[in-house]
């Protein structure tokens, strides 16, 4: 017995070894996350809808929950509030619902077909776009700090082999994607990555210095709203991973164009929660029961279909004034 166990001792203690021996790793997450409109702060599709595409996916939202309620939620109005920062034609041009996609696409099947609830059609992207503000704010595990374009933030957090440790623990197990803000500066461009390959070579005359070469695979949001699957693009990175000397990653480098082209942050959502009171981090008078009632299940129903409302008047029952908001 006591041979067995020093036997598995040996084992674990070369195990590190072993992975680095390789001289290579990857990963893929299947069935990928799926591609969606990011849902721009600026253009606001999910309260105007778009060519070809109305009602907007809000206000087909608000028509459902009255039919189903007898009461407006006002999620169309409270998102066409410029106050709260969700809607701003003046908004920047990366400013959106990236974070909010990028869980949705990770935590949910894709919606790949029209529904109709109540008689109303919600089409695979009315469906993104709702799922796309309910994970607006979500659990999640985070990873590095975000550098908002100030003196003393990092330039090189996350730190690669933080990175390549993460990249092992959540794909190269096959547990999750993760989220990356791929821009080192103070703007957010969220996207899932779900598959990455890596090789590497020892350093001159260094063996506890690996050269590493990363391709990152990265889903794309860069899409119409209407698209269904997974939009792709790849990313290289470069970079050192020093070890000790068990062969366990001590500490990482940047190398080469990665220096500053890298992941800002990396987060890796595990599940919705609760809005916060008074927070606007997403629409507070979204109801997620009523969310999964149109997301999930047979493309119909077997209630009989039923007049939708005026947009106009579902607002105006919410306590808000169209004049004022549009």
């Amino acid at each position: 017995m006591r041979k067995i166990t020093l036997l598995l001792a040996f084992l674990i203690a070369l195990a590190p070894l072993s992975l680095f021996a390789q001289n290579s790793a990857s990963g893929e997450i299947k069935p990928a996350p799926w591609s969606g409109d990011w849902w721009s702060r600026k253009r606001g599709l999910l309260i105007k809808g778009w060519q070809g595409h109305q009602p907007s996916p809000f206000e087909k939202f608000d028509n459902y929950a009255k039919i189903r309620t007898g009461k407006n939620p006002g999620v169309h109005a409270w998102e066409a509030d410029t106050r709260n920062n969700h809607y701003n034609p003046n908004a920047e041009g990366w400013e959106g619902h990236c974070n909010g996609w990028a869980a949705a696409s990770i935590l949910t099947p894709e919606p790949t077909i029209t529904r109709t609830r109540a008689g109303i059609q919600f089409t695979s992207a009315d469906q993104k776009g709702l799922l796309s503000e309910q994970y607006m704010n979500c659990y999640c595990n985070f990873y590095g700090n975000r550098n908002w374009g100030k003196p003393g933030d990092d330039p090189d957090d996350i730190y690669p082999d933080e990175f390549h440790r993460l990249l092992i623990k959540y794909i190269g197990s096959g547990k999750s994607a993760m989220v990356c803000d791929i821009a080192v500066d103070r703007m957010v461009w969220n996207y899932p990555i779900y598959k990455f390959e890596s090789t590497w070579s020892t350093g001159w005359f260094d063996d506890k210095k690996l050269k590493v070469t990363t391709y990152c695979y990265y889903v794309n949001d860069d899409v119409h709203p209407d698209f269904i699957g997974c939009k792709w693009f790849k990313v290289k990175y470069t970079y050192n991973l020093f070890l000790d000397d068990r062969g366990n990653i001590v500490s990482g480098e940047w190398t080469g164009e990665s220096r500053n082209n890298h992941p800002d942050f990396v987060w890796v959502p595990t599940g919705d929660c609760t809005v916060p009171a008074n927070s606007t981090l997403e629409n507070p008078r979204l109801d997620p029961a009523l969310v999964r009632e149109i997301c999930e299940g047979p493309a119909r129903e077997t209630a009989g279909v039923r007049a939708s409302i005026n947009p106009d008047f579902s607002i105006q029952e919410a306590g808000l004034n169209p004049d004022e908001l549009f």
